[in-house]
């Protein structure tokens, strides 16, 4: 995070009211047995290195904040937490044939960003559960699921140049059955859009695995 805190656009955006910053489990450390809390290779080891991705962190806004609390009047399926943001530290060698960043890549920061959003809504939903707090009934129940990428319908709006830091959001859209319908784009900080998506994922009792 205090690489950011350098970038002053950056820094506004982690310091907003409300704005929680975490480090991803990708970027953690193992403990003392060696356990990581994910089984990330590409985001953990082949990425993170000074000439791709050196810099990466996530941020969401509380969900409880007085602002996000107030009473909605839409009462269909929704997730907990509905918008979630990834700074992501761009450089040379991730650029594919034309020198711009690989479109492979940019699916792949799109595909990082609505994960990353079912994964703080599970985090922070079985959270809430233990600490005996009540949640609109609307709220998608996290225990018991298991959740997958189904499709990405990514569109590319411009070429994204090196070296820059990208913000890369993924925003909760519907719920259909065990659908759930997702929106992502990677911008620049002055808000140039590089690419959008519309994602679904699956929902799957973890019994059924």
């Amino acid at each position: 995070m205090d690489y950011y805190k350098t970038i002053p656009w950056c820094n506004n955006l982690l310091q907003r009211p409300d704005v929680i910053p975490y480090t991803p489990t990708c970027r953690l450390e193992p403990d003392a047995s060696g356990h990581l809390p994910t089984l990330d290779q590409f985001f953990h080891k082949n990425l993170r290195n000074t000439e791709l991705i050196p810099n990466y962190i996530r941020f969401y806004q509380n969900p409880f904040s007085n602002h996000q609390s107030e009473e909605q009047e839409d009462k269909s399926p929704c997730l907990l937490i509905p918008s979630s943001t990834l700074l992501l530290d761009l450089h040379p060698r991730v650029n594919g044939f034309n020198g711009s960043a690989h479109g492979g890549l940019i699916s792949t920061l799109i595909d990082e960003a609505i994960g990353s959003l079912i994964f703080v809504n599970d985090v922070i939903y079985k959270q809430v559960q233990r600490q005996g707090r009540s949640l609109p009934s609307n709220v998608l129940n996290m225990y018991g699921v298991a959740m997958f990428t189904a499709s990405m319908n990514v569109r590319f709006r411009r070429p994204l140049e090196m070296s820059q830091v990208v913000v890369a959001t993924a925003t909760f859209n519907r719920i259909e059955g065990r659908k759930v319908f997702l929106n992502a784009d990677v911008r620049s900080g002055d808000g140039l859009v590089f690419a959008t998506c519309e994602g679904m994922w699956m929902s799957v009792p973890k019994e059924k695995l």
